[in-house]
């Protein structure tokens, strides 16, 4: 009699093709979740500020006469925001995994409903 040490390459070859069928389904799954998670990511940074230019126009609505309209709008730079402390200097934008830059802008237009809408562009 002998005796068996060690698996069979066969029975190797069967363990490998489990693990691969098994990755096959795990690793676009897993790969789905992060971008589901990039894209949440994003979109908080831009309701953080949307949130910010809000607070920033109510504050300073006076300053805004093309606000009280429908239809009106106004750019406000992130340097605004900035300075009068409604955002952070080091605020990363997830997109570019970069700094938010100064020079970047927020779009605002009244919508008839007296609320606005809010459009960021990075430059």
């Amino acid at each position: 009699m002998k005796s068996k040490k060690g698996f069979t390459l066969v029975e190797l070859l069967g363990i490998i093709a489990i693990i691969a069928t098994v990755l096959a389904f795990v690793v676009p799954s897993v790969i789905g979740m992060l971008k589901r998670d990039d894209e949440k990511e994003y979109q908080r940074f831009l309701t953080d500020i949307s949130l910010a230019t809000e607070s920033y126009i109510q504050f300073n609505i006076g300053n805004y006469p093309d606000l009280a309209i429908t239809g009106g709008s106004y750019t406000i730079s992130m340097q605004d925001l900035i300075e009068n402390g409604y955002i952070k200097s080091n605020m990363i934008n997830p997109k570019t995994d970069r700094k938010i830059s100064i020079s970047d802008t927020i779009q605002v237009v009244r919508k008839a409903d007296g609320s606005y809408d809010y459009s960021y562009v990075a430059h």
